[in-house]
């Protein structure tokens, strides 16, 4: 007998393409639609922002719901779409609090737990009555508390994206909710962990790649949560998130020059002279061009790169940046781009269609970083053909394979271990002297190209989860 396909809401703080800040936004805006091709009835929350409203004006306003909270009453706006190319249904929920031009400003803890809040009562807000929420990262934990104060039969898939953001919130904006001190499981400092409360109420939780589930169990990735996670790891699954090819597809993809496949990776040679033409680089198929397209931030290792930039920039290749982030890395960007103009090019701007285009056109995406959940870059750039670049940590441990030397069939990129600037660097040298053998290097760039890391396989094992009712709390 078949298991009886749930009904999931699945709810975060970003969707692309209605509204994307990182890899959350791409995850939201993909594995629903996977999971409505293997049956599921899938549909997707997010805030109503004012970023939305005004890139999306067209979007069609369904109702209009009065909500009483502890605190006061709310008149809530329900509008409607669906995710791109496919039938999943999208709302966006509307009120005078999601109305921000900046949606992490002094007010974004109240305005998340209040979608938090609002998330458990989307039976009343739509109509319909989820048997199962997926909530994601701390905008959404708080719902698994609501949930259980007022003991709903409403299932909660919790998935950490990155445990470092915990959403650390005081009692006085939660007790605006009629939250207090007895409802959570720790209060330090008259504030509470959000992340910990959602790993501590959820019936299941997941991360985005096996190795980093594993990784956050220890002190040194834990971010001060191994404890709880520890108590929860019968309950802890690790899933590989999966890239949308529908977006990111050098086939079939409009933002690049020239389109191509693994079976025809000669052409992608243009989409480098025409890249480094528009970075005002040195147009030269022969030098080895290197990419970052990246949130700028410590996590993702510039910090090696930094200490390394000297001797890194006598090698004769290019780099160009892509991104914005800490102030920091900016400045340190922005600053050997001027310095070396005829090796580096940094734009500290947040473009998709220019980060496709370099995908398409570099030769090595670099992702150094001292940890990493799952990352969606080096997945994008192994389908362009373009060769990965990592530390052997978290999802880029999972994906990547090491070319050592020997296994030309399987690498797919090249990786290092320890965190040390000395060990990154010495990968670069390595990766750019193999640059020149065409032979090995198209090899290596078909075994990365026809990799699959579609969404199918993932959505399946959380299509597992859902259904595996006996593995949930009771």
């Amino acid at each position: 007998m078949s298991l009886k396909q749930p009904k999931i809401l699945f709810a975060a703080y970003e969707c692309a393409p209605f509204f994307k800040m990182g890899g959350l936004g791409d995850v939201a805006g993909s594995l629903p639609k996977a999971l409505k091709k293997l049956g599921v009835d899938i549909r997707v929350v997010l805030p109503y922002y004012r970023a939305i409203k005004k890139n999306y004006p067209r979007l069609k306003k369904i109702k209009t719901v009065k909500l009483a909270t502890a605190a006061e009453q709310l008149t809530i706006d329900v509008f409607a779409s669906r995710l791109p190319n496919s039938e999943v249904p999208i709302y966006f929920l509307s009120n005078k609090y999601f109305d921000a031009l900046d949606i992490f400003d002094a007010d974004s803890r109240f305005r998340f737990i209040l979608f938090s809040y609002l998330i458990t009562r989307v039976g009343e807000i739509l109509g319909w009555q989820p048997d199962t929420i997926h909530l994601n990262d701390w905008h959404t934990g708080l719902a698994s508390i609501f949930l259980k104060s007022s003991q709903q039969p409403v299932k909660t898939v919790f998935t950490i994206h990155n445990l470092a953001y915990g959403g650390d919130t005081p009692l006085t904006t939660l007790s605006r909710f009629g939250l207090t001190a007895a409802d959570f499981s720790l209060v330090k400092n008259n504030s509470v962990n959000i992340m910990r409360e959602a790993i501590t109420a959820s019936d299941i939780i997941t991360t985005v790649s096996p190795s980093y589930a594993k990784e956050i169990l220890t002190p040194e990735f834990g971010c001060g949560l191994d404890d709880i996670l520890k108590k929860r790891k019968k309950d802890l699954y690790g899933i590989i998130n999966g890239l949308d090819y529908d977006v990111f597809n050098p086939v079939t993809d409009k933002n690049i020059p020239v389109r191509y496949s693994f079976q025809t990776i000669n052409r992608k040679v243009t989409n480098k002279l025409y890249l480094q033409k528009i970075s005002h680089l040195p147009v030269n198929e022969k030098i080895p061009l290197l990419t970052i397209v990246s949130r700028l931030a410590g996590q993702k290792g510039f910090d090696l790169l930094e200490s390394i930039v000297t001797d890194l920039l006598q090698l004769d290749l290019q780099l160009i940046i892509l991104g914005t982030g800490e102030a920091h890395y900016e400045k340190f960007f922005k600053t050997i781009g001027q310095k070396y103009p005829q090796k580096v090019s940094t734009q500290l701007i947040f473009d998709p269609q220019l980060a496709n285009q370099m995908m398409a056109g570099a030769d090595i995406l670099l992702m150094p970083s001292r940890y990493e959940p799952c990352g969606l870059g080096q997945l994008a750039a192994m389908k362009y053909g373009t060769l990965p670049l990592v530390r052997a940590t978290g999802g880029l441990k999972d994906t990547v394979i090491n070319y050592d030397g020997h296994n030309t069939a399987t690498a797919n990129g090249f990786s290092f271990t320890t965190y040390d600037s000395a060990n990154l660097l010495k990968t670069i040298k390595r990766a750019t002297k193999l640059f020149p053998d065409k032979k090995i290097w198209q090899k290596l760039q078909a075994n990365a190209m026809q990799a699959d890391f579609s969404w199918g396989p993932s959505a399946r094992e959380y299509l597992g989860i859902y259904q595996r009712r006996s593995a949930a709390r009771t």
